[in-house]
């Protein structure tokens, strides 16, 4: 793995623990936000290191197709990712956040956190696999 596809790995894992840490701070909303934020930098170091091209894009279903997991990761988890893609930016800003606040609750944010982990972990032995 070349130096920049572990900067950004650790940055993603650096993200999927903060998200843990919400959870455990019962900030609902940021566990999504950092599942996403986690999700979203492992398929962008599947791209860089393949091509060394960082995208300006927090949607994790093209990020999948782009980095070439999408025919490959199952339809469950393109659903997940679709799912996931609106706390990228939306739960960050007015009337969105109130909406996604409603859906998210302690339930919510443990199964997508464990989802996220399941993900998290098949994207790394890819990048890993990719040597």
């Amino acid at each position: 793995m070349d130096d920049l596809t572990r900067k950004w790995v650790e940055r993603a894992k650096y993200d999927l623990d903060t998200a843990d840490a919400m959870f455990s701070g019962k900030r609902y909303l940021y566990v999504a936000f950092m599942c996403q934020q986690a999700l979203e930098k492992m398929m962008k170091a599947i791209i860089i290191s393949q091509n060394g091209e960082v995208l300006r894009t927090h949607n994790l279903v093209r990020l999948a197709e782009l980095s070439g997991v999408s025919s490959v990761i199952g339809q469950s988890n393109i659903e997940f990712l679709s799912n996931l893609t609106p706390f990228a930016v939306e739960s960050r800003y007015g009337d969105y956040r109130c909406k996604l606040s409603e859906i998210i609750n302690k339930k919510t944010a443990f199964d997508y956190l464990e989802k996220t982990k399941t993900v998290f972990k098949w994207l790394k032995k890819r990048i890993e696999s990719q040597k």
